[in-house]
């Protein structure tokens, strides 16, 4: 007696299993692409904090050697600056906005620099918080702008981290 064995032979995938595949890898697709917009915009925050830290370590510099801060707007205080306190003038990651260096002439004591972060980030927490809206220059007024919830508006006045004496 011979049994015979009958076997389905599957020529390929049905229709339903290649959209079933399709929709989880566009899915899986989507999350990663998000993911990396995230990523891209905490690294370009990371160089604006890094950036300002640095005009800011090079105008003291320039403070120990001419007993005042350059009396510059961000266009001038390149030549002012470099070659001997940076070599390069940091820019922007996007190019959109330049950092912004301000400068007081009363006693030539007080300056800031500062750029705006497209989202919250720690540095915010200990950044100086210098209105320099407001004469004298007064400090912790916009420390309000730089919490978490005042990052989440996206307006023009959030999110900015800045050094300087006030």
């Amino acid at each position: 007696m011979s049994i015979k064995k009958h076997f389905r032979l599957s020529r390929g995938f049905t229709l339903v299993e290649l959209l079933v595949v399709i929709a989880i890898i566009g899915i899986l697709a989507t999350l990663l692409l998000l993911q990396l917009g995230v990523a891209r915009s905490r690294a370009r925050d990371a160089k604006r904090i890094a950036d300002v830290n640095q005009i800011r370590t090079a105008a003291e510099l320039y403070y120990d050697d001419n007993g005042m801060y350059p009396q510059f707007a961000i266009a001038g205080l390149e030549a002012v600056l470099k070659p001997r306190y940076l070599t390069q003038m940091p820019v922007d990651p996007l190019n959109v906005a330049p950092y912004v260096y301000g400068y007081a002439f009363n006693g030539n004591t007080k300056y800031q620099v500062f750029a705006n972060l497209e989202q919250w980030a720690q540095a915010l927490s200990s950044d100086a918080d210098i209105d320099a809206s407001v004469a004298p220059w007064s400090g912790g007024v916009d420390g309000a702008l730089d919490d978490k919830a005042g990052c989440l508006i996206k307006t023009t006045v959030t999110c900015i981290y800045d050094q300087g004496q006030n």
